[in-house]
């Protein structure tokens, strides 16, 4: 008899997902008229995907560090366990909150009852730290992306007030990534682009956000899809599709087209000017109370990095007029026309609003890179030769491979 898990959706029963292991069928039935997706309504025929998770279960499926560690402390705490991603789910499940909940006929794997401060983990930014809020929120961490990161309940000063966070390290390979990341979510909020509330640690181990998705404190959640679930990938097909698809998708569903698209094509060009080779169908997404209000809207933006500061040949995670090179103004323009519906006029503004945003961030990095430390200074001087070349060469000409044209 296949395991079963029951989906809520806004806290009322919506319909129950299995995994057949023989076929290795994953299996969704909806037992109400109770949508659990702009991309799934009701229906009483079954969604089945082989082999592959339903794509708005697999959204919430944790990648990279996370999963690995998730991984192998199941394989620690759990006898013979069964290694495939619908018994990782169902660890996770119970401890999920959002839009979506879910019950197992699992014990519920509970979170210590430790609280942590907000100015604490700002403070105190030690890997020990980290390690221990990882073993704490582990089976509640349901997040994807490929650094080392946690999802943890964080109070006030006087815990009294809890707030989800998102708190984010890094390993050897990545240097200075929270500080790389910190500077540039500055820039895309300069540039006048939603985000969420955001910190950089007092000795710069950790990047920490707070979760956008809670519109209040008493567990009330809005609806968030990535485009990875909307487009029916799994986030191993995150790097598959263009920038002009979520445009068109934008145009369909979004209840204000015309404010989503003139933020989303800014979104864009902020990707190319700060080189992040990862803004990939995951790292874009929707808000929504419910997929019966028509309410949908553009989700602020997140996870923006420089990658080529370690990835000197990184090129763009989507095509963009069938190619993954850093185009030139001219060419982004176009995509501001073409996809995004934009009055040249307008679409001439939009981008020079983050020409703007890139070089007041620069200038600001500049000065903060003079009181730091000598390795800090190497990683930001190869940070602000990535700016200055997409401040003007680049604004010029598209380019493919930027390491040797950079010099890095």
């Amino acid at each position: 008899m296949p395991r079963k898990i029951k989906v809520f959706a806004d806290g009322e029963p919506a319909g129950d997902y299995f995994f057949n292991e023989s076929l290795r069928e994953h299996i969704f039935i909806y037992t109400k008229d109770n949508p659990i997706s702009l991309v799934m309504p009701y229906k009483k025929e079954p969604y089945v995907n082989q082999f592959k998770m339903i794509p708005i279960f697999d959204q919430f499926m944790p990648e990279g560090w996370l999963f690995e560690y998730l991984k192998n402390q199941l394989r620690k705490r759990i006898k013979n366990f069964e290694e495939n991603d619908f018994a990782i789910f169902e660890t996770l499940a119970p401890n999920i909150k959002g839009f979506l909940t879910f019950k197992t006929g699992k014990k519920a794997r509970l979170n210590k009852e430790v609280k942590f401060s907000l100015s604490e983990i700002l403070e105190n930014d030690t890997f020990d730290l980290f390690y221990e809020l990882v073993n704490n929120y582990l089976f509640s961490s349901a997040i994807s992306g490929m650094q080392p990161k946690v999802l943890a309940p964080l109070t006030d000063k006087s815990y009294a007030i809890t707030d989800d966070y998102v708190v984010k390290t890094f390993g050897e390979e990545f240097p200075h990534l929270a500080e790389n990341e910190y500077f540039c979510m500055k820039a895309v909020k300069k540039a006048g682009i939603p985000v969420p509330d955001f910190w950089l640690s007092f000795h710069k181990k950790f990047f920490v956000t707070k979760r956008f998705t809670k519109t209040d404190l008493d567990e009330n959640f809005l609806a968030f899809e990535e485009f990875c679930t909307l487009f029916g990938k799994t986030r191993d097909g995150k790097y598959s599709g263009s920038y002009e698809s979520i445009a068109k998708a934008l145009r369909k569903i979004s209840s204000n087209p015309e404010k989503d698209l003139e933020v989303y094509f800014k979104m864009v060009v902020m990707n190319f000017l700060l080189k992040n080779g990862d803004a990939h169908l995951k790292n874009f997404g929707v808000l929504y109370t419910s997929p019966y209000t028509g309410d949908v809207r553009l989700a602020p933006a997140y996870d923006v990095v420089c990658t080529v500061g370690y990835i000197p040949s990184d090129q763009p995670a989507l095509t963009l007029f069938g190619k993954k090179v850093w185009f030139s103004k001219k060419e982004l323009i176009e995509f501001g026309i073409t996809s995004c519906l934009l009055e040249p006029n307008i679409a001439k503004i939009l981008f020079e609003q983050c020409e703007s945003a890139v070089a007041e961030t620069k200038k600001e990095i500049e000065v903060y890179v003079k009181e730091e430390p000598a390795n800090t200074q190497n990683f930001f001087r190869r940070f602000l030769k990535i700016l200055d070349f997409s401040l003007t060469k680049n604004l010029k000409s598209t380019y493919k491979n930027l390491s040797k044209e950079i010099g890095l």
